[in-house]
């Protein structure tokens, strides 16, 4: 399985991080998925036609950390990025979002769920 990504459009700053969406080629088929980076949180999503095809979610197939090293290799770095976007306002999408204080986008990493 052959998995590609483009960036297509730097969505907007989100809490503490950027949204960027992306051209996802699964073998031939195109879609769309997002990823969320900031300097301490990473999240990629693509849409459930590529995970059906790999039978699995994308965070547990085998090309998982070189799919994302590559779209890494592709956005503007967090630092260089992050004053430069304005804060997305979902209000426009779904009406007024409630923000918690306890909500994070994303989610922490442990190094050791990570296969090479």
């Amino acid at each position: 399985m052959d998995i590609k990504a483009d960036v297509i459009d730097y969505i907007g700053k989100y809490e503490d991080g950027v949204l960027v969406l992306l051209s996802i080629d699964c073998d031939g088929d195109f879609t769309e998925g997002m990823i969320y980076y900031s300097d301490k949180k990473l999240s990629l999503t693509v849409e459930t036609s590529v995970e059906k095809k790999l039978g699995m979610p994308i965070e547990f197939w085998g090309g998982y950390r070189n799919l994302l090293e590559s779209i890494l290799k592709r956005v503007v770095p967090y630092n260089e990025i992050i004053n430069r976007l304005d804060e997305i306002d979902f209000s426009n999408y779904f009406g007024k979002v409630e923000k918690e204080d306890d909500s994070s986008f994303g989610e922490e990493i442990d190094e050791s769920d990570i296969q090479k």
